[in-house]
């Protein structure tokens, strides 16, 4: 699972258009510092767009 800390770090993260190659790298290097896969962070996403 995730933490409230890795979800919040996603939340600022998600402000910023992560297509953008600099932040994308950014994005990556998080993802894998904290061994979150795709499926994870779809559900982060889901609660951060519940609030």
């Amino acid at each position: 699972m995730f933490t409230v800390k890795q979800l919040e770090e996603l939340s600022y993260l998600s402000w910023w258009d992560l297509s953008c190659p600099p932040l994308k790298v950014l994005y990556d290097d998080w993802k894998d510092a904290n061994g979150l896969s795709e499926d994870v962070i779809d559900k982060m996403m889901d609660i951060l767009m519940e609030q």
